[in-house]
């Protein structure tokens, strides 16, 4: 430990030294899984990113994270830390299979306009002409939903009404919990919420948020202002995108992704369950034993949601990168998913300023604008967060320097964001 500190003070006194040190100092290897054509320079900035990660691992409950930065088609570092199962020490690497949370959504996205790039969708069409149902804004029954409104989060629908209500859940576990003395009673009750759900299909989810005899539907369920005119963030308005994938592909949504995505860019460790996923790979699932004080990590059972194409995505940094590079290519002209067009319209702005209502300079500000389930920042990031039971995730990139970075860990908790904080910071001094 006492070594850590002598060599993270030397880091600390500025780059200046380090690149001084360059002089006088060889190639040094470092305990990373993916660095390509690394310089003199960059193997020391990497072993100070390295020392770095290990610091904020070190001072944190949580048990394990990775993380992969990108430069053009190569990436540059790809590492993982602490631990994947706190109880039998297994390491947590870039092979380490986690739930993405919400960055699922851009998956959702790329299918919508390669759909539209097939010719079998329009971004304006109604969703009313496409789903088996009708969906009705209850207060404004003449103003339609366009797919436009669903990728673009202005489509009004959310989920103000809770399940529980109902005595359902969206969330359904998949093993057995055991409570002992100490489990905490926060935790008792998020558990026996959970234990409510049950597997139900993309459509009845759906229909039970959106149909006047729906037992989850409310009015609220609908922002009170026109389709179009706002951006409201909302999982509901994703899952209805995917299932218009799967009306206008003639496929499931599980079954599209995997032929048209995942197989293309050669994302093998890729599924939306764990039924598909290689359990060999698979992390333990973590939450806080206090949400607002967390002294500690507690495994979680493993679950799965009933909309799980806005969220449920499970995946490795090796696989996830492999996707960035290529979004990040099709920014530039070069991707092989998309035509150039619709490359353009997924990753760029769609909406007017006045659709947004907190704006803000921060470079990860996820509500400045949008593209088609493309959050973009003041900074002109693209980029996706996500958050939810045993995650907390980020994916980006900056198309100035055509570098970016993803991460994500096993915990939900704030110390992750030391993690992009640190990965931000050496993302940009490695693009240069």
């Amino acid at each position: 430990m006492q070594a850590l500190k002598s060599k993270q003070l030397k880091i600390n006194a500025g780059l200046s030294i380090i690149y001084a040190l360059l002089f006088f100092v060889g190639c040094k290897t470092i305990n990373n899984q993916s660095i390509q054509n690394q310089t003199s320079a960059n193997y020391i900035l990497l072993d100070s990113l390295n020392l770095e990660l290990e610091d904020v691992l070190q001072k944190s409950i949580m048990p394990g994270f990775a993380v992969s930065i990108v430069h053009q088609d190569k990436i540059t570092f790809a590492k993982g830390f602490g631990y994947a199962d706190l109880k039998n020490k297994t390491p947590f690497t870039d092979k380490t299979i986690n739930c993405i949370a919400s960055i699922s959504k851009t998956f959702i996205g790329l299918a919508i306009m390669q759909l539209v790039d097939a010719g079998k969708l329009s971004l304006d069409e109604p969703i009313n002409s496409i789903l088996p149902y009708k969906v009705i804004h209850p207060f404004y029954p003449d103003k339609p939903i366009t797919v436009r409104h669903l990728v673009t989060h202005t489509s009004t629908l959310t989920q103000e009404f809770d399940p529980e209500d109902a005595g359902e859940a969206t969330i359904f576990l998949l093993e057995d919990f055991k409570e002992t003395a100490d489990t905490p009673e926060e935790f008792k009750k998020a558990i026996t919420y959970y234990k409510m759900g049950k597997p139900i299909s993309i459509d009845q989810h759906i229909q039970k948020f959106t149909q006047p005899s729906g037992n989850w539907y409310s009015k609220s369920n609908f922002e009170n202002h026109p389709p179009g005119e706002k951006f409201d963030y909302t999982n509901l308005g994703a899952v209805v995108a995917a299932r218009i994938v799967e009306i206008k592909s003639g496929m499931s949504f599980e079954a599209y992704t995997k032929e048209h995505i995942f197989e293309p860019l050669n994302m093998t460790k890729t599924s939306w369950h764990y039924t598909g996923s290689d359990a060999s790979l698979l992390t333990k699932i973590y939450m806080p034993d206090n949400r607002r004080n967390p002294t500690a990590a507690l495994e979680h059972p493993k679950y799965e949601m009933t909309d799980y194409p806005a969220g449920g995505l499970k995946t490795n940094i090796a696989d996830l990168s492999k996707y960035l590079i290529e979004i990040m290519k099709g920014y530039n002209g070069n991707g092989k998913l998309l035509s150039k067009n619709s490359f353009q319209t997924l990753l760029n702005p769609q909406l007017p300023d006045s659709c947004f209502e907190n704006r803000n300079d921060y470079p990860f500000n996820d509500q400045y604008g949008v593209g088609v389930f493309w959050a973009i920042s003041a900074a002109g990031y693209r980029l996706h967060n996500g958050g939810s039971i045993g995650v907390y995730s980020f994916i980006y990139f900056d198309p100035k320097t055509q570098s970016g970075a993803l991460s994500f860990c096993n915990l939900p908790v704030d110390d992750f964001g030391k993690v992009r904080d640190v990965i931000h910071k050496y993302q940009k001094l490695l693009s240069h």
